[in-house]
């Protein structure tokens, strides 16, 4: 990837006083963010939004599993989790298509996990019987989305992919490692499921002001969203000049011009 220039933005200068001279002069004052740098802030929001939330979601959630008194059990986990999730997939105008929590070996007990995940608007429990095999269980502690906040100890964003085994739509999944306390081990993850599509509804106007190929990529150069018809959700992209880049979000950039690879 090319490097990044941001442009979202522009610091406001110190005020001059009156020995500042013809600097102080209207006509040489910065201009204000254009339509293209207006459009990336707000798909910078949006993102940014999304994060936020989760980490606020994370230290919400080890503050309470940390109160617990005594062992912590799947139903506890279930009544502390699903009342969030409620609300993010029935926020109106929401990006979320499903949330969750997923508990890392230890924290019920030696060698097991917990999923207490939930998809769309009637709250579907996403595969509660793994919670009864450890065989199961298994394909979520190695996934991506689990593995790398567990072993980092930091938020990741895994996508765009195919989610088989929850909506069998193209998503991007936002996971945050929870702690009990700042010096225990992760004992666990929350994350949150947006699609493409719904993505794709609330940032294209934006992109479209940016150019008629603005594209929003993840950190491994890979279309998430694009203006341009001939670029796809994961298609490997690549800037075309001239090009001007603008960060969103914690790991993403939006090209405003690009190209399929």
């Amino acid at each position: 990837m090319s490097e990044t220039t941001s442009t979202a933005g522009h610091s406001a200068g110190t005020s001059a006083g009156p020995s500042a001279g013809p600097s102080a002069d209207s006509s040489t004052t910065p201009a204000g963010p254009g339509p293209a740098e207006r459009a990336a802030a707000d798909l910078d929001a949006t993102i940014a939004g999304i994060e936020h939330r989760l980490a606020a979601w994370a230290a919400d959630a080890g503050a309470a599993l940390a109160a617990m008194s005594g062992k912590v059990t799947g139903t506890a986990v279930d009544k502390l989790i699903r009342p969030v999730v409620e609300e993010l997939v029935q926020l109106p105008g929401g990006y979320a298509a499903g949330a969750g929590f997923i508990a890392n070996a230890g924290l019920l007990g030696p060698e097991r996990s917990y999923i207490a995940w939930w998809q769309g608007p009637d709250l579907e429990h996403v595969d509660a019987l793994a919670n009864f095999s450890p065989n199961s269980i298994s394909r979520y502690v190695k996934a991506e989305w689990f593995r790398i906040p567990v072993e980092t100890g930091q938020a990741h964003v895994t996508g765009p992919y195919v989610d088989f085994l929850c909506t069998d739509e193209y998503v991007l999944t936002f996971t945050h490692p929870v702690f009990t306390r700042p010096d225990a081990p992760v004992a666990g993850i929350v994350g949150i499921d947006v699609t493409v599509q719904r993505l794709e509804r609330g940032a294209m106007p934006a992109l479209r002001r940016i150019g008629g190929r603005a594209t929003l990529a993840n950190a491994d150069g890979r279309a998430v969203v694009s203006a341009a018809p001939d670029i796809d959700a994961g298609d490997l992209i690549s800037p075309d000049e001239p090009c001007a880049h603008y960060p969103v979000g914690r790991t993403f950039t939006v090209w405003s011009n690009a190209a399929g690879l």
